[in-house]
């Protein structure tokens, strides 16, 4: 994801809408429903293009005791919460 940490990490508890959630600086752990969701964090890492230095993170998702069908709307919610708009 093209954020910095502090980005990211700002941005998170509205992209968990309200759920209940333990957040570290590499880790996320999020109830849902009866299920929960692990989010580990990469270290920020810089894509070079020409002199143009990008930050970005690695994001890992993953899922436990939840249906498809639920995991894809919390990642719509959640990816709405990140987009950003540019013009």
């Amino acid at each position: 994801m093209g954020f910095t940490r502090a980005e990211f990490l700002r941005i998170l508890p509205a992209a968990l809408n309200d759920q209940d959630a333990q957040i570290s600086d590499h880790e996320a752990l999020v109830g849902i429903d009866s299920g929960q969701l692990q989010i580990r964090i990469s270290d920020q890492k810089y894509r070079k293009i020409a002199s143009i230095s990008l930050p970005y993170l690695e994001v890992d998702f993953s899922f436990t005791g939840l249906e498809q069908e639920r995991i894809d709307q919390f990642m719509r919610f959640f990816d709405l919460r990140y987009q950003r708009g540019g013009g």
